[in-house]
Formats: structure tokens, sequence, C-alpha cells
């Protein structure tokens, strides 16, 4: 338990508004409400910052957030629309068991009621969304684009449908370290938003906010905190039987949300939050995901705590770097020490993780804890632009780059592959037609013809 030295300082007239906590992000200057249409302004450097539904959108980009974002979707959509067709056609094989084809097209099925609710969901985000230049764009799809959509689309249910039980448990693990009262709480890492809730609910703090970067889970708890339905299929890991391959869900709050709750698009590395503005700061699951060192991670939160401010960070360690990076728990507790913090207690615990009804596996995670106090201001550490500069500023020369020039030879390779290719003309032909004008032996290029298609979805 957390020692009571931490005060109680929530107002009795009631949350404050978003714009007396709220900052800019690129230059910490005041928000002010912008105009009819809704959303944020700095009066510092007139930056803009839009509120999509209900959610005000504090990147340090919006427009590049946004645009990032929708041709996300853009490549989900065409992903999934190529899967439901593929699985029709598997459906429909005449060897299959009549019991496969239907559990394939019930998959299928599930499929499509999820893009639809996917692309409604992102409405707010689409709204005057300017598609006669998205069209003429051709989409490259990057990597991992179609799991960047449905990032914690597994957490949604967990947090809203069945995951009541190990819910209770992650709260009853957290609770302990935040002091009940406090003004001003933020969550780092909030997901679909349970957590976040729960320790809202639970504190009585006058004033939460949930921060995350990924759209899908908070514009679904965004509806369903202000007392909407949303209508999503589950598609459970390793279903336990054939009947919930594909599980319609209803989803609902399952209470009604105090006041003082809200959800913001923001980059916790790069907050919108005045230096000293905030109680405590809840690191959940984020710590070893976060796109930066945890040096920046807790120089950043180091910064916006008040002097005597809790960090309270709780997770796993499965760190995605070079292993100079990939901290231990022991090199952990020195970096938050390091970064003018006292480190108040610590343990472990082991928790169940997606310990769902409906599938054939489930985990347990060893979780670590801690709570740390600030004991004064840490070193200033640069934490790096989430884009390259030539990115963030459209004036910046475009520099020529190892990737770009393989992504030029990439692109040459493809545009020249799909103009021979008229449903007429072989792999020898293609290969034949190439080789003359690039001058290089077609028996080379057959190779490298047959594994670019085999690559290709549907090959």
């Amino acid at each position: 338990m957390v020692s009571s030295r931490v005060s109680s300082r929530v107002s009795s007239r009631g949350p404050a508004p978003l714009t007396d906590l709220l900052c800019c992000p690129r230059c910490t200057g005041p928000l002010a409400d912008a105009d009819a249409d809704g959303g944020y302004r700095c009066t510092r450097c007139t930056g803009a910052y839009p509120i999509f539904g209900r959610i005000p959108c504090l990147v340090d980009d919006p427009v590049l957030w946004r645009t990032i974002w929708l041709r996300r979707l853009d490549d989900y959509t065409s992903n999934i629309e190529s899967r439901i067709k593929e699985l029709g056609r598997e459906a429909e094989d005449a060897q299959l068991l009549p019991r496969t084809g239907r559990r394939l097209q019930r998959i299928a099925n599930g499929f499509a009621q999820q893009l639809e609710a996917v692309t409604a969901l992102f409405e707010p985000l689409d709204a005057g969304a300017d598609e006669l230049v998205a069209s003429a764009i051709p989409s490259r799809p990057e990597p991992g684009t179609q799991a960047a959509i449905l990032e914690c689309y597994e957490h949604i249910f967990r947090d809203w449908v069945w995951g009541e039980k190990e819910c209770a448990l992650t709260l009853d693990f957290v609770k302990p370290l935040v002091p009940a009262g406090l003004e001003r709480v933020a969550i780092y890492g909030a997901g679909a938003g349970r957590l976040a809730v729960d320790i809202h609910q639970a504190s009585g703090a006058g004033r939460t906010l949930a921060l995350d970067v990924n759209p899908l889970p908070f514009l679904v708890a965004d509806k369903l905190l202000a007392g909407e339905t949303v209508d999503l299929p589950e598609f459970p890991v390793d279903p336990n039987s054939d009947e919930v391959a594909v599980v319609a869900r209803h989803l609902a709050r399952p209470f009604a949300v105090r006041d003082g709750f809200s959800f913001v698009f923001a980059d916790a590395v790069r907050p919108p939050l005045a230096a000293g503005s905030l109680d405590a700061v809840v690191t959940s699951w984020f710590i070893d995901v976060a796109r930066v060192d945890l040096r920046q991670t807790a120089a950043a939160i180091n910064r916006v705590l008040r002097p005597g401010g809790l960090w309270v960070n709780f997770g796993p360690l499965r760190f995605q770097t070079s292993l100079s990076r990939a901290y231990t728990i022991e090199e952990a507790h020195e970096i938050v020490a390091g970064s003018a913090f006292e480190l108040v207690s610590h343990d472990r615990q082991d928790l169940p993780y997606f310990d769902s009804p409906v599938s054939g596996s489930r985990r347990t995670d060893v979780v670590f804890r801690f709570a740390a106090r600030k004991t004064g201001e840490a070193p200033a550490v640069e934490i790096p632009d989430p884009a390259p500069p030539w990115v963030t500023n459209p004036l910046t020369p475009i520099p020529i780059t190892e990737s770009l020039v393989a992504l030029g030879r990439t692109s040459m390779f493809t545009t020249g592959v799909l103009g021979m290719i008229d449903g007429q003309r072989s792999i020898v032909d293609v290969a034949r037609e190439l080789g003359r004008a690039w001058g290089i032996d077609p028996a080379r290029l057959q190779d490298e013809l047959r594994a670019f298609l085999a690559r290709l979805p549907g090959s």
C-alpha cells in the first residue's frame, strides 16, 4: 500500500474543463476551444486539434495521424474483402465435410459483419476525408496493416463482454498503489479502456485521462460509455467448438461512469500535458511496447508529474528491441531510480490473460508492479519525433535512404510485372519480355517471378 503522503486534492466543484489540463503536444502552449466545429487550437503556435466523435485528438500531427489510419483502414478493407471471397470459395469445395463448409461460411459472414462494423466505427475519422486524393494515390500496404487496425480487438471483448473476473483481478492488483481522491490521473496505454474506467471509479479521482494512439478500441469504448451499444463478431483464439468459431457479441456498458473521465488520442511519450500537471501516471502493459527507450519513457513521465507525484506501473516485460534495451526488471528499477524517482514498492504476481470461455487456449502472465514517487526533475532527455523530419516538415528535402532505394527497385519490378500480365502471357512469356527490356537473362527472372506471384493473395 502506498502511504498517504500523496495528498487527496479533488475539488468539490467537480472536474475542471479539459482545456485546464491539456496543452498543445507540439509547444505545450495553452489550448482554447477552436470554433463551432469543435476541437481545440493552441493559443501559442495556433496548432489545430480536432475531436473525432467525442474524443479529442491531441497527437503532434493530427492530419498525418488521421491519414495514416484511414489508409490502414483502406488496406484492412481490401484484405478482409479478399479473405471473405477466399473463404467463400473454400466453403464450396465438394471434398469438405458439410460441417466444415458451414463453419467456413460462418467465419466469412463474421468477417463481413466485422468490416461493416469497423467501417461504421471509423466514420468520425472518415468524415470529410478527401476520397479523390486518396483514390488517386496507389496503396502500398505497410507490413502488419490489418493487424494494426485490429490491434487490441480481442481486448474489446475481454474488457466489455466476458472478462469481468479477469478485469477485477487486474484492478485488485493495481488499486492499492493508487491513492484515493487524487485530482488528476492519467492512464498510459489504455487499450480498450476498461482498466482506466475501473481505476477512475475505484480511486475517486477528480479527472482521469485515458491515453492511446490506437483508434478502434477507443471508438468502441467511447460509444459504450455514452450509453450506446456496439455489435461486433468475436473470433476466439483456438475456439473450443465449431459453434464458437465466430460469436456475435452485443456490447453494452456494465455500469454508468461518473463524471471526470475522458479518452484522448495522444502519444503518451509526447503527451499533451503540461509539466507538473498530474498527481499520478499509471502505465498499463506499456513500458515494453513504447516506441522509445525506457530512459526516455521515465523522463517523459517525470516531466508531467507534480513534486511527490506517483508513477504506478504494471505489466510484463517483452521488449521487442535490441538486447541492450530489452531490460530485466532489475534494470528497469535502476532506470526508474535514476530518473529522479524513489521506488516505493515493487513485486510481481501471476495473472490470467485472455481467459475466454469460448477459447481453447489461455495463458498466465508474470506481471511486474511498482510504485515510484517523484523526488526531483529527471535529467533532460530528447524524445524523438514519431515521424522523420522530412515527413514532419513537408519543406524538408527527402534524403535518398537505403529503404527508398530498395522500394524503388521493388516498385519498378512490381510495375513491370503487372504491366505485362494480360490474362494470356505465362511466366515464361513475362520473363522473356522483361528480360529483353531490362537486359537480363530471362531464365534468371523466372524464379523471381514465380516467387513474386506465389506470395500474392489467392495464389
